[in-house]
C-alpha cells in the first residue's frame, strides 16, 4: 500500500511501517512460485515424453561378416548387414553396406559404403581399383581416401576384429 492509502493511526500506536511487506504480497509471491514450479515440472515431463530416449547414445554392436578364411587376400568384398535397433519409440531395421579386405588374413580393413558427400552408396570397381560414387562422380582409393569429386572426407573406417576365426565389425 502506498503511504496515502494507509488509514491514520493514533499517536500512541506510533507510525505505519511503510517498508514492511504485506501478507498479500507474500501470498502472491508464494502462489506464483508454486505455479512456476508446477509449470516447469509439467513442461519437463512433457519434454521427456516427446524426446523419449533419442538423446541417449546409441549402443553399437558387433556384427559378423564371416570367417577369416572366406576372405581372399587382397580382394575387396562387399557385405550387406541388417540389425534391429530401438529408437525413441519403436524398433526398426538398420541396413548398411560394408567393404572389407585383408592383405594378411589377420588384420582387416572395413569401410562403410556410404559416400561422405550426400550419402549415396559407393561401388567397388575392381578393374579400376577404386570406389566410385554413382551420384556425383566421387572416387575413393582402396583405403577410402578421396581421389576426386565432391566428397569432403574419406570413407568412414569401421572397427574390425577377428575372434575365434570370425571377422566382426562394430556398427
Amino acid at each position: 500500500m502506498a503511504d496515502n492509502e494507509l488509514p491514520p493511526l493514533d499517536d500512541e500506536k506510533g507510525q505505519w511501517d511503510t517498508e514492511a511487506v504485506s501478507r498479500r504480497k507474500v501470498l502472491g509471491a508464494l502462489f506464483w512460485g508454486v505455479a512456476g514450479l508446477g509449470g516447469v515440472a509439467t513442461l519437463g515431463t512433457a519434454g521427456r515424453f516427446l524426446v523419449g530416449n533419442a538423446l541417449e547414445p546409441k549402443a553399437q554392436r558387433w556384427v559378423e561378416l564371416g570367417t577369416a578364411a572366406d576372405f581372399p587376400t587382397g580382394k575387396v568384398q562387399r557385405h550387406v548387414y541388417s540389425i534391429t535397433v530401438a529408437d525413441a519409440w519403436r524398433d526398426s531395421e538398420r541396413r548398411g553396406v560394408l567393404y572389407a579386405y585383408t592383405d594378411d588374413n589377420e588384420e582387416f580393413v572395413v569401410l562403410d559404403g556410404t559416400c561422405t558427400h550426400l550419402g549415396c552408396s559407393v561401388q567397388w570397381q575392381e578393374d579400376a581399383d577404386h570406389f566410385a560414387c554413382p551420384c556425383h562422380a566421387g572416387f575413393f582409393t582402396r583405403e577410402g581416401e578421396v581421389v576426386s569429386g565432391p566428397p569432403p572426407r574419406p570413407l568412414q573406417r569401421v572397427d574390425a576384429k577377428v575372434e575365434n576365426g570370425i571377422v566382426k565389425v562394430l556398427v
